[in-house]
Order: structure tokens, then C-alpha cells, then sequence
């Protein structure tokens, strides 16, 4: 349209389906149902060949007014065409290098390296094939951090399921329930803002799940006076009430000793322990990193490194005097051979001590950032790099930082090590 609402009295009263703000500005105001809210509009790359691309503003009056969305707009152009950016990064990029992820990566990732490994192949097969009509529709080029919730990502996917299984509600309600734990998946890998998973709300009131999204971490009950609900929780896991078996009990402490992802402890060899450096190194290909095909065949990422400590040296001799004769340092207790335990079996150890909707194991992550920094002094990216996250390995930064902070993070390690052990964790 050639009408341009640009003053607040005038988009109150409009009541057509779009119209430009600003003449050639690119920024638009969008009459849907009953609101209206700020759209910008960008080809990208900043050619003629360029992808037009819609960036969300805000609801107008509710969340922001023209001369706000004007001022917004602008900046988020500036920024787009300084870094080079995709303008639907702006306010995200705090997010690593997880935020540039497409959903079909996060959903391929969360296929192959968890659901695959929960149901039997033929159901595997089944649920992928019928999602597939959902990558077709997203296609392969849709950020992960588009479809948030404050992104409009809820109305996005509600509108998609409805399109696809208009006449299939079985299969709208199962790939509704596939895309939100998908969603569950991306939060906490932090390839998405936390409390934004789009379909989680809408999810529980039409399955009828009993589901509930977990209070925050006890992390936030860490302060720099205090350690909040640690000890609690550390005296749950000593006592084991729930008489978990040895394995399981000894992997979870594992966990909490060396602050890595269930799906390395799951995998720990006994191989990989160097004694000349008294370090663990997980080898790259190791799935529980998260590096994807294309760096380890790029040679693009490294092995991790875990500097183990007296404390870990303590619990690894009394494991390998269970199962120091076996490939893996905690085996599937089913007593097969050269298989190790899964990746949820920590997670559930969890759940079954009580702390469900308290305390999950990748949540466990948050308590280290937390308390390295308000009771140890550790700066962040020290705790980052020791917790396995690859924010630093992005952009300019990535081709240049090759650091590994090794000396800083055997420190991080050698003080979570004797706080655990003062908070109550008994080895």
C-alpha cells in the first residue's frame, strides 16, 4: 500500500492488512486478527540476489510504539550491514554459536543422538518419515532461533501443523509433540533462549500432558554468600534412597566431579585417560561434545580436554575396581558387552532422588557457571571452555582464538573438585 501509518493515531485507526511506516524503509505494520504489530523487511545477503527476509518488531501498543519500532528497525539494519549479519541474529548473538544452527540440524541432531536411541527402529523410521513433511515445509535454511516463542515462532509453527494434518489430527497431535521436545532439546543445548519453546504451552492443553515445564535451576539460588540448595541436593545423592546401582551411582558422581554432558560421561573410556598429564581427553568424534560431521571431517575441532584432580583420581580408582577389565568406564548394566550405560541414566537418577522439575543433569551445567564465577572468581569464558561450549570458536574470533586456557581451567577443575567435597559429596 502507498499509505503510511507513521504516527501512533493513525495505525489505531487503520484497518487494512498492511501498509509501509516509512517510505522505502523496508519497515511495515501488519493487521492480523486483532493486533497489529511491526514488521522490517531486508533482502539478505545486501545484494539483488538476496533472500527477502521479515524480521519481527513487536506488537504495537502492547509491546512497542511507532517511534520505538522506527528506532529498532534502524538499529537492527545498522547492525546487519556492520557485521554482515543475518538481521535475525540481532539480540541473539549472545547465544554462541548455537543460535546460527537451522532447525533441521537441531531436529536431525536430536533424531540420530536421542530419540533413536529411546524406540525401536521401525517406530524410529515412522515418526522421521511423516516429520520430514514438516522439514519440507520449514525447509533447510530456517534459523533454530527464528521459531522462539517472542519471535512469533509460536503462530508460525501452530499455523504450520494445521496446515500439513488438517485432516489428520493423530498425526498434527504426534508431530506437535515430536517439534516440542525438539524444542525442550534446543533449550537446553542453548541453541534457544530459555522458557522459549514455542509449542510448550499449546503442546500440554491439547495432548493433555501432564508435563511441566521444570522451575528454574537451583543455580539461581547460588549467591556469592551462599550456596543455596548444593548441599541439599549433594546429601540426596550420597544417601541414594532409591538404591540406584553402583554404576549409576558412581557415574553420577562422575557427572558432578567433571562437569561434562551425560552423553560423555555415558561413553567414557577407560583409555582415554592420560596418567603422564593426569588429564582425560575426549576424542572430538565423541557424540556428548556436539560437534557436528562437517568440523570433525574439516578438522575444525579439537579433543577435550577434562584436567582431572585428586577428588576424580579417587572416584575413577574405586570405579576401575568394578569395571576397569571393560572397554567403558560405566558398561550397560543389562550385562552386555562393550556397551555402556545410556545417556538419560543420569537425568533419571535425578528424578528418582526427587529433585524432577528441580534439578536435570544438563542443568547441572548452569550450577558450575554459577558458582564458578560467584564463589570461585572464575571468569566465564574459563568455566565455557572447561564446560565444552564452542561460543568462542565463532566468526572473526573462531579463524584467530585457538586458546585452550588449560592452565586456568586445571585451577577451575582442582577448586569445584575440593568445594564439592566441602559441600557435602562423598566420594
Amino acid at each position: 500500500m502507498t499509505f503510511f501509518a507513521n504516527t501512533n493515531p493513525k495505525i489505531r485507526k487503520f484497518k487494512g492488512k498492511s501498509c509501509s511506516v516509512i517510505p522505502k524503509s523496508g519497515l511495515y505494520l501488519i493487521n492480523k486478527g486483532n493486533s497489529k504489530y511491526f514488521e522490517g523487511r531486508i533482502r539478505f545477503p545486501f545484494n539483488a540476489s538476496g533472500k527477502l527476509i521479515s524480521v519481527p518488531i513487536g506488537i504495537f501498543d502492547k509491546d512497542i510504539l511507532v517511534e520505538d519500532a522506527i528506532e529498532k528497525w534502524y538499529e537492527i539494519k545498522l547492525w546487519s550491514k556492520k557485521n554482515n549479519k543475518n538481521p535475525k541474529l540481532f539480540g541473539v548473538e549472545e547465544l554462541e554459536d548455537v543460535s546460527e544452527k537451522t532447525f533441521k540440524e537441531v531436529s536431525d541432531e536430536w533424531f540420530n543422538d536421542v530419540y533413536k536411541n529411546k524406540v525401536k527402529e521401525r517406530t524410529f523410521n515412522d515418526r522421521k518419515n511423516k516429520f520430514n513433511q514438516i522439514l519440507r515445509y520449514i525447509g533447510e535454511e530456517k534459523l533454530i532461533a527464528d521459531l522462539q516463542r517472542d519471535r512469533k515462532g509460536r503462530q508460525y509453527c501452530s499455523t504450520m501443523l494445521k496446515t500439513l494434518f488438517a485432516d489428520a489430527p493423530v498425526q498434527l497431535t504426534r508431530c506437535r509433540q515430536l517439534m516440542g521436545w525438539i524444542f525442550d532439546y534446543a533449550e537446553d543445548e542453548e541453541y534457544i533462549k530459555e522458557d522459549q519453546n514455542p509449542l510448550y504451552k499449546k503442546f500440554q492443553w491439547e495432548t493433555g500432558s501432564k508435563r511441566r515445564r521444570s522451575e528454574k535451576t537451583f543455580a539461581n539460588t547460588i549467591t556469592n554468600n551462599s550456596w543455596g540448595l548444593l548441599p541439599e541436593f549433594l546429601k540426596s545423592v550420597n544417601e541414594n534412597e532409591c538404591d540406584a546401582s553402583k554404576i549409576t551411582d558412581l557415574a553420577t558422581k562422575t557427572h558432578l566431579l567433571m562437569c561434562i554432558r551425560t552423553g560423555v560421561i555415558a561413553r567414557l573410556e577407560w583409555d582415554w585417560y592420560d596418567a603422564e598429564e593426569d588429564q582425560w581427553v575426549i576424542p572430538a568424534e565423541v557424540s556428548g561434545l556436539k560437534n557436528t560431521r562437517e568440523q570433525i571431517e574439516g578438522g575444525t575441532c579439537e579433543n577435550h580436554i577434562i584436567p582431572s584432580t585428586p577428588e576424580i583420581n579417587q572416584l575413577m580408582n574405586k570405579t576401575r575396581k568394578i569395571t576397569g577389565w571393560q572397554k567403558y568406564c560405566f558398561p550397560s548394566q543389562g550385562g552386555k558387552n562393550n556397551l555402556h550405560i545410556g545417556e538419560e541414566t543420569i537425568n533419571d537418577h535425578f528424578k528418582n532422588l526427587g529433585w524432577k522439575d528441580k534439578q536435570s543433569a544438563h542443568q547441572w551445567r548452569s550450577v558450575v557457571t554459577t558458582a564458578g564465577q560467584e564463589h570461585g572468581g572464575f571468569e566465564y569464558e574459563v568455566i565455557d571452555r572447561q564446560l565444552g561450549r564452542k561460543g568462542h570458536l565463532n566468526g572473526t574470533r573462531g579463524h584467530y582464538d585457538r586458546s585452550t586456557l588449560l592452565e586456568k581451567r586445571i585451577e577451575l577443575m582442582n577448586w569445584w573438585s575440593k568445594n564439592l567435597i566441602e559441600q557435602g559429596l562423598k566420594i
